[in-house]
């Protein structure tokens, strides 16, 4: 494993799309070039999301559900991206909030925020979503979208993601 420099952070957004895990790989990539530690958040509304009031409170998961079922999707996130042995340091966090407020919050003191995004093969532009705005409108450090082309077939499990289609600045 390679030395990392002090304080160096890379910061990624996971919500277990195919287009995080794109983001992921691209992220390892630029985490080990620039000797810093990769930082994988993934950020649920827990009971805080809204919910309409006419639904029935009964068979809703409880928060112990809700947090197992996000731990879950997250590990599933960074073995898909890195099998069992990521090649740099990592810390994976849980955290219960809205995505762009833990996601800008995570992001002080970061060299870089990266994010997914996926993209229609028939586009030509992407749409960004609300986090993706957020996060461009407000971060205090620069942003990486990284898009991933659904549909598009590859042989190699541990394939990289293509390179970023865009990038924001500081915001």
């Amino acid at each position: 494993m390679k030395h990392i420099q002090a304080g160096r952070r890379i910061v990624i957004g996971v919500d277990g799309s195919a287009a995080s895990v794109a983001g992921l790989r691209w992220a390892v990539r630029e985490a080990d070039l620039r000797e810093a530690e990769l930082h994988a958040v993934y950020a649920w509304d827990g009971p805080e999301r809204p919910r309409a009031p006419y639904a029935a409170i009964s068979g809703l998961p409880s928060l112990d559900d809700d947090r197992a079922a996000a731990a879950a999707l997250l590990a599933g996130s960074l073995r898909a991206a890195f099998g069992l042995a990521p090649q740099i340091p990592l810390r994976a966090e849980l955290v219960e909030g809205r995505a762009e407020r833990v996601l800008l919050d995570r992001a002080v003191g970061a060299e870089l925020l990266v994010l997914g995004s996926t993209w229609q093969p028939d586009q030509l532009q992407h749409v960004a979503g609300p986090v993706h705005r957020a996060c461009l409108r407000g971060a205090p450090c620069p942003v990486v979208v990284v898009g991933y082309v659904e549909g598009l077939v590859t042989h190699d499990p541990k394939a990289t993601a293509r390179p970023p289609v865009g990038a924001g600045a500081q915001g």
